[in-house]
C-alpha cells in the first residue's frame, strides 16, 4: 500500500508537466508546432505613396482615363517626403506622363517629359523606348524647339519671366508657337534680352552675350572746388571738319571691333553647342543615328545649329575686317588730312595752402 501511495503523486506530476508542454507548443490542425510569424517589412509612407500613385496611374492609363492618369503620375514624380525614385522608375513614369499629356493635347509638357525620359533610355525596355520615341516625334511637330546658349555660362536664363533652373551650357526647351522673350542676368553684368518667334515643328537658336557693367567713378572734390568759366566762342577752323570725321570713323571702328568680338564669342559658344548635341546623338543612337527616322528631329536641330554657327562666324569675320579697314584709314588720315592751326588755350593752376584749402588767387597761363 505504501508503494502505491508514493506512485500516485509521481504520476500526477508527470501528467501536469506533459500538459504544460503541450499547451506551450500549440499544435495546429496538422498537429505540427506553429513557428512564430516573421515581422512584416516596414515601408516608408512616402515610398508607399509614390508606389500607390504609380499604380493608380497605370490603372487609369489602361482605362484611357488620361487626365486621372496624368495627375497620378505627376504626384509620383513630385513626392518629396521620402527617398527619391530610382532613375529607371523616374524615366518610366515621366515617359508615361508625357504620353498621357500628348493624348490631352498638352504638346509642350509632353515634349518636355518625353525628352527627359529618353535622355535615360538605357534604363528603359526596348518596347517603351519605341513608344516614347514615337510620342516625342508627334509632340515636336506641334511645338517649337529653342536652343538657348549664354555667355558667361553661369548666368541665369529666364523664358517669358520663368527661370529655367540651374545654369548650364545649353538650355533646350519646347515652347508654344508664337512670340517669346528670353532674358539672361548675372550680378555685375547688364541684362541681355532677345525676342524670338517660335514656329510650329521648327527649331531655332538664341545666343545671349552679357556685357560687364562699368561703374561710374565718383567726381573729384578738388576739381569741383574750382569752377572754370568758358570763354567766348571761337570761329571754326578749316581742319575742324576733318578732325570730327576722323573721330567718328575711329569710334565706328572701335564699335565694330566690339561687335565683331561679340559675334566671335557667339560663334564659339554655338560651336560648343554643336559638339555637345552631336555627342548626345551619338551616345543615344550611335554614329549612324541620323540615317534612321528615330532621330530625325534631333538631326534637324543639329543642322540648324550648324547653319547658325557658320552664319554668326561669317558675320564676325566680316565685321572685324571692316572695322580694321576703317580704323587703318582713320589713323592714316593724321598724315594726309589737313591739320587745324593751334587754338588759343589757357590753363588755370590753383594755388594751394596746407593740405586742402585754396589760396586767395590763381595763376593764369595762356598761349595766344
Amino acid at each position: 500500500m505504501s508503494r502505491r501511495r508514493r506512485s500516485v503523486p509521481l504520476a500526477l506530476s508527470a501528467a501536469l508537466a506533459l500538459s504544460s508542454l503541450a499547451a506551450s507548443a500549440e499544435p495546429g490542425a496538422s498537429g505540427r508546432v506553429r513557428a512564430p510569424a516573421p515581422a512584416a517589412p516596414t515601408t516608408s509612407a512616402a515610398d508607399a505613396g509614390a508606389r500607390d500613385a504609380i499604380r493608380r496611374g497605370d490603372e487609369a492609363r489602361r482605362a484611357a482615363r488620361w487626365g486621372e492618369a496624368a495627375l497620378a503620375y505627376r504626384a509620383a514624380l513630385e513626392e518629396r517626403r521620402g527617398p527619391p525614385l530610382s532613375p529607371a522608375t523616374r524615366a518610366e513614369v515621366a515617359g508615361e506622363l508625357g504620353l498621357c499629356e500628348l493624348a490631352l493635347g498638352a504638346h509642350r509638357d509632353a515634349a518636355e517629359h518625353l525628352r527627359f525620359s529618353l535622355d535615360h533610355r538605357s534604363a528603359l525596355p526596348v518596347e517603351q523606348q519605341r513608344r516614347f520615341e514615337a510620342g516625342q516625334a508627334q509632340a515636336e511637330r506641334e511645338v517649337g524647339a529653342l536652343f538657348l546658349a549664354v555667355s558667361p555660362r553661369d548666368a541665369e536664363v529666364l523664358l517669358d519671366g520663368r527661370s529655367l533652373g540651374a545654369p548650364r551650357p545649353v538650355h533646350v526647351v519646347f515652347v508654344e508657337p508664337g512670340p517669346h522673350t528670353v532674358r539672361a542676368r548675372l550680378a555685375g553684368y547688364a541684362d541681355a534680352v532677345a525676342g524670338i518667334e517660335a514656329v510650329r515643328g521648327a527649331s531655332s537658336s538664341v545666343t545671349l552675350a552679357l556685357a560687364a557693367s562699368t561703374p561710374v567713378p565718383a567726381p573729384s572734390a578738388r576739381v569741383n572746388a574750382l569752377q572754370l568759366h568758358p570763354g567766348p566762342a571761337q570761329p571754326a577752323d578749316p581742319g575742324d571738319g576733318a578732325d570730327v570725321l576722323r573721330r567718328i570713323a575711329l569710334g565706328t571702328a572701335a564699335a565694330g571691333a566690339v561687335l565683331g568680338a561679340g559675334f566671335w564669342v557667339a560663334a564659339e559658344v554655338l560651336d560648343g553647342v554643336v559638339d555637345e548635341r552631336a555627342a548626345e546623338v551619338r551616345e543615344r543612337g550611335g554614329r549612324g543615328a541620323c540615317n534612321g527616322a528615330g532621330f530625325s528631329g534631333a538631326c534637324r536641330h543639329q543642322e540648324a545649329l550648324i547653319a547658325r554657327r557658320d552664319g554668326v562666324g561669317a558675320a564676325a569675320v566680316a565685321v572685324l575686317v571692316a572695322s580694321g579697314a576703317l580704323g587703318a584709314l582713320s589713323v592714316s588720315s593724321y598724315w594726309w588730312a589737313p591739320a587745324a592751326p593751334p587754338r588759343a588755350t589757357a590753363g588755370f593752376t590753383p594755388m594751394t595752402a596746407g593740405a586742402t584749402g585754396l589760396s586767395p588767387g590763381v595763376t593764369l597761363q595762356a598761349v595766344w
